[in-house]
């Protein structure tokens, strides 16, 4: 487990925690309970423990261990990364030279699938800073808030009512997200309604769960597969933005003009159960720039 590299993935379908020195720091609603924790990590990525403060409203006895499975899921502390590494370690496997520089890095999922779906509409065509920036805002503007006993003051992400309720046009005039205003609209709309079952998609296979979520206003099939792999956690789903783009063109197409939708297919077809993983580690590794280095180590 690297905790840094995987809350910092910029790779996630809810608001990235709040960093404090070296911990981190996330408000969650467990069994209609908000908990305020912070978590650290002690050792190393291979021998590691996670260390946890928690504190409620209330003294529930059964926190801690929703807190506890609540983690276990978002963290993907489940998953073999050791499995992964092992199916894809030969040499002439591009995505190896990825596991030396980001082990450890796990892929975070969302636990609100209203919530990842609303923020996967908001990263459509924006930087992760501005569309949690954004999602942060929604939260004061219309989150309810909750007092901690420490003295602190947090907001929960809105309900689909309360977003529901509003007009596009005072969405676009108190936030920053433009044209995308519209679509969050409509869509708490269909939720709040109950026209739209979200848990579906949990289970639903995926061209179904991806023909049913394109028709959704404001998704296309990028944000559908961040909310299928980063909120409903389905780890064969791989969206593809511009990084994964150049990156899977440069290191498995040499260079040719290949769509998006063709790149998504053959991360699909290629990692399998694990095309979730291999996009998250080829984002990552992309964009800190070592797309030039895996290239020559390819060749």
């Amino acid at each position: 487990m690297n905790l840094q590299e995987t809350v910092l993935s910029a790779q996630t379908s809810e608001p990235e925690w709040v960093r404090e020195g070296a911990s981190f720091v996330d408000v969650e609603e467990l069994d209609g309970t908000p908990v305020k924790y912070t978590l650290s990590q002690v050792g190393g990525v291979d021998d590691f423990k996670l260390t946890v403060n928690a504190i409620s409203q209330t003294h529930n006895e059964r926190i801690g261990a929703g807190l506890g499975s609540h983690l276990n899921r978002v963290l993907g502390l489940s998953d073999d990364l050791e499995s992964f590494y092992g199916k894809f370690t030969h040499e002439a496997e591009p995505l190896q030279s990825t596991f030396a520089h980001l082990r450890g890095l796990r892929l975070m999922r969302g636990t609100n699938l209203y919530e990842s779906l609303i923020c996967s509409i908001l990263s459509q065509n924006n930087s992760a800073l501005l569309w949690n920036r954004t999602a942060r805002l929604l939260m004061r503007l219309y989150g309810p808030r909750v007092n901690f006993p420490d003295g602190t003051t947090s907001f929960l992400f809105p309900r689909p009512q309360a977003m529901a309720a509003l007009k596009p046009r005072e969405l676009r005039s108190k936030t920053s997200m433009g044209y995308r205003a519209k679509p969050v609209v409509q869509v708490s709309r269909l939720v709040a309604a109950g026209k739209l079952q979200l848990d579906n998609f949990l289970t639903r296979p995926y061209d179904e769960a991806m023909e049913a979520l394109i028709d959704l206003p404001g998704v296309g099939p990028k944000v559908a597969d961040c909310f299928l792999l980063y909120g409903a956690g389905r780890l064969e789903t791989a969206p593809v933005d511009v990084w994964i783009h150049r990156v899977v063109r440069k290191l498995y197409f040499r260079g040719r003009r290949v769509s998006r939708l063709k790149t998504a297919r053959f991360l699909r077809d290629r990692f399998g159960e694990w095309a979730g993983y291999a996009q998250l580690y080829l984002f990552d590794f992309a964009r800190r720039g070592g797309i030039g280095k895996a290239t020559k180590a390819s060749k």
